[in-house]
């Protein structure tokens, strides 16, 4: 393999050196510990066990922990060089349902601030072709490298390695910037929709949403350098860490969402981190949520419908109400003074 391709660690029963191999047990110490936390939280927080966004959460957390089983296996050297293809198989699991389900996690919540279903659509149609694209020849050409002929696919594999790399960048880049201008268009337009007493927790909430995708871009940074620089062994472990950091902070601040958008009511003290028990989370159901719509919208609503319109039909209709109630209030008195007139004139 040329020096400018050189991947350490990336070959067949390949020798880390004593420091790295302390980086390596550190990181994927952290990570799988994080997956065990998020297991706990995630099947104590969910009442209803189903959906997009609980199944990408299991998924990605299952594929940080096999991921890093895999690379305990390959970098400590605890299976035989004959055997390669078990840990192969683990890391190459592992790192699919990791990669894709966490992007899945994202998309699966991007409804709550986009109401473009084209934009949606172009974001899951994205995922779903760079998860062909890139996973597959990815997967062959890694097998290709712990395998006997290894030097054959060695430089191919280094050069798809960096490619996917920095897709998989792309593609949570795209992501986390629609989250980004979408939050920064509802900043902009949440006055004339919220109440009073929820917009400063609004502004607050959004604010986190904005600064957890900025460090998420950040922390995928982070990954795509290591690989140019041909810190394979690094990039890898250090990949399943960020990876289960990232899933951390989007399972806090998308729960927080969830619960402004859904109830509102829960933000009151003006601190999103009151009122948002993620055991009641969950309880806003298709049902509930085209309940917060009148019964003549409910045929005509569309289950992706922004949840930030029905906010403000909730406020329209309030209005509505109001300025009804006050007109026939008006009409009441005209009605009574006319009354009053008409005896004052039969008395005369």
């Amino acid at each position: 393999m040329s020096a400018a391709l050189r991947d350490i660690g990336s070959e067949l029963g390949a020798q880390l050196a004593l420091p790295i191999t302390y980086v390596v047990t550190a990181f994927l110490s952290i990570a799988l510990y994080n997956v065990i936390e998020l297991t706990f939280i995630l099947f104590l927080t969910f009442k209803r066990r189903k959906g997009l966004y609980f199944w990408s959460f299991v998924v990605a957390s299952v594929g940080i922990a096999i991921y890093s089983i895999g690379f305990v296996l390959k970098d400590f050297n605890l299976v035989a060089v004959s055997l390669s293809y078990l840990y192969v198989t683990f890391i190459v699991l592992g790192w699919c349902a990791m990669v894709t389900g966490q992007s899945m996690v994202l998309y699966s919540r991007l409804h709550l601030v986009v109401r473009h279903h084209f934009l949606l659509r172009f974001v899951l149609a994205m995922i779903i072709c760079d998860a062909i694209l890139l996973q597959i020849p990815t997967t062959i050409l890694c097998y290709g490298t712990n395998s006997p002929a290894s030097a054959t696919f060695a430089v191919p594999y280094a050069i798809y390695e960096r490619i996917q790399v920095t897709v998989f960048f792309v593609q949570e880049s795209i992501i986390s910037g629609v989250y980004i201008f979408e939050t920064f268009k509802l900043l902009r337009s949440e006055s004339p929709i919220l109440e009073e007493t929820h917009r400063e927790a609004a502004r607050r909430l959004l604010l986190h949403l904005i600064i957890m995708n900025i460090i998420v871009l950040v922390l995928d940074v982070a990954i795509v350098v290591l690989q140019f620089i041909g810190r394979y062994a690094l990039q890898t472990v250090i990949k399943g860490f960020i990876y289960s950091v990232k899933l951390k902070l989007e399972f806090n601040i998308l729960n927080q969402l969830v619960a402004f958008v859904y109830h509102p009511h829960m933000l009151n003290s003006g601190s999103p981190e009151e009122g948002t028990s993620s055991r009641n989370l969950w309880e806003a159901s298709p049902q509930a949520e085209q309940g917060a719509v009148s019964s003549s919208d409910q045929s005509r609503a569309h289950r992706r419908y922004c949840a930030w319109a029905m906010v403000a039909h909730r406020v329209r209709r309030e209005f509505a109400m109001s300025g009804e109630q006050k007109a026939s209030g008006i009409r009441r008195a005209a009605r009574r003074q006319m009354g009053s007139v008409d005896m004052a004139q039969n008395r005369v």
